[in-house]
């Protein structure tokens, strides 16, 4: 029973929650089956982390059922009807979270009962509450489908005089609103994924998208972030998308949710990343910046997200080592492992604490955390063998270190998972890195030529790739 989705779903309850879904089991209009309340008081006792041994199927049934012989069709029926009952509470919760849609719902429920009268009143208390609301896709979403109600109203009512009035130019700037902002939301990610997995991106139907909002006529603050934050993924290497999404950012700050003030912060942290790899060293401290503000304004929680996404918390973690903040960072993953999702958590923090150590030059340690990271794929493998060969370059285990970059060439020439162009900058770093160690090795040795080391500065500097910047600190550690 251990790995049910039963299971699953309740190990993510609050307290709070706990006490509402018994409520919500006893209630007779949810729930008439008093063997699913008795499964839950029985499941209950393991809370939290709802993992113990006795937690086994035939081990419940003998609670249940005392001096019954196991049946393993009731008992399959009796955490499946559990199961549906877990599903629509956590639906209701959500429901009841989101006031929006319960207007939108219940003007509709007018409608179809045709109480015109209650219609009319609910769709002007719910205008007045979307007026108070700051721009952003959620709020275009339902202002363009709180006039779409509007619109059947006075067809319902046929009030030609008001239909003939009605400002169709205002309906369609908000429709148009919300397709910008969400069009330029759903294709950053689209831009991630084509650059990490060699997805295909549909250029030719995005650029007539570009041009069309350049050309419009109703952008806004909101949109105009939106498709600044788009385009520091469309063209990553483009400084004035990112200070021109900077400058909107700060400027409307107060303006924002809490979760859109997070996910244009990452915006503006991934741009500072990509042009990081490139040896530019003044986005590494820019990055620091929008790290830091996550954490101070404590944008990492938003709606009822109850976990950190572990590429953010490794970016917070990179950039407090960068600026020097060891204790800070080691009291940030201590404080925020257990906001780690299950299936990521130990892998995470393990990654995070090698990043600590290596950066504090305890590379013994550092590799220790490293080992146990485990079972990853693609670009978190990639990550994986970039830290390796960081460390045995250091701990200077050069024989190891050959063994490590080939494997790494294999690993990438099969690897299916990864774009062309993560494939690409990864080999270029793992072959500089064997060619240095190569020279140090020969340099210790006075057999160095140091034409070979010019060689290896002119492959980093044209080339894109992680781990640039440590490459050109160990060429500088040799120059000395």
């Amino acid at each position: 029973m251990h790995k049910n989705s039963l299971l699953e779903i309740v190990r993510t309850f609050t307290p709070k929650e706990l006490i509402k879904f018994e409520d919500f089991l006893k209630s007779p209009y949810h729930n008439k089956n008093k063997q699913v309340v008795n499964l839950f008081f029985e499941i209950k006792k393991y809370a939290p982390e709802f993992i113990d041994e006795e937690l086994g199927k035939e081990f419940i049934w003998n609670k249940l059922f005392p001096g019954e012989k196991y049946n393993y069709g009731k008992m399959k029926n009796l955490i499946h009807d559990h199961t549906k009952l877990i599903v629509k509470f956590i639906e209701l919760e959500n429901y009841d979270k989101n006031k929006n849609e319960s207007n939108l719902n219940v003007i509709e429920q007018y409608k179809s009962r045709g109480l015109l009268t209650l219609f009319k009143k609910k769709l002007r208390e719910n205008k007045d509450e979307l007026s108070k609301l700051n721009a952003d896709t959620n709020s275009y979403y339902y202002i363009h489908k709180s006039e779409i109600k509007v619109l059947e109203l006075l067809s319902l009512m046929h009030n030609v005089k008001e239909l003939n009035n009605f400002d169709f130019s205002v309906y369609n700037k908000n429709l148009s609103r919300y397709f910008y902002s969400m069009f330029f939301e759903i294709n950053s990610l689209a831009c991630e994924i084509s650059f990490l997995y060699n997805n295909p991106l549909d250029k030719e139907g995005i650029d007539r998208i570009i041009k069309s909002y350049e050309e419009w006529e109703y952008k806004d603050y909101f949109t105009d972030i939106e498709y600044h934050a788009f385009k520091t993924v469309y063209d990553p290497m483009n400084e004035d998308n990112y200070y021109r999404l900077k400058e909107l950012y700060y400027k409307n700050f107060d303006k924002l949710s809490k979760r859109n003030k997070y996910l244009f912060a990452v915006a503006l942290i991934n741009f500072c990343k990509n042009n990081s790899n490139t040896g530019n060293l003044f986005f590494i401290k820019e990055r620091y910046q929008y790290n830091k503000l996550i954490a101070d304004k404590e944008l990492l929680f938003f709606g009822s997200n109850k976990y950190i996404d572990r590429y953010i918390f490794m970016s917070i973690v990179i950039a407090a080592c960068t600026a020097g903040e060891f204790e800070w960072c080691e009291r940030f993953i201590k404080k925020y492992e257990s906001n780690l999702e299950n299936e990521v958590r130990i892998q995470t923090v393990n990654f995070a604490y090698t990043h600590l150590n290596f950066k504090n030059k305890n590379y013994e340690k550092s590799l220790a955390f490293l080992s146990k990271c485990k079972n990853a794929i693609g670009m978190d493998k990639i990550n994986i063998k970039t830290y390796e060969c960081f460390l045995y370059y250091e701990l200077e285990y050069l024989e190891e270190l050959k063994h490590l970059t080939d494997t790494c060439r294999h690993f990438a020439k099969n690897d299916k998972t990864i774009s062309n162009a993560s494939r690409e900058q990864f080999v270029k770093f793992v072959n500089i890195v064997n060619r240095l160690s190569d020279y140090r090795y020969n340099l210790k040795n006075k057999k160095a030529n140091e034409y070979d080391l010019e060689v290896i500065k002119k492959n980093i500097s044209g080339n894109q790739m992680a781990g640039k910047n440590w490459l050109m600190e160990k060429i500088s550690e040799l120059e000395k």
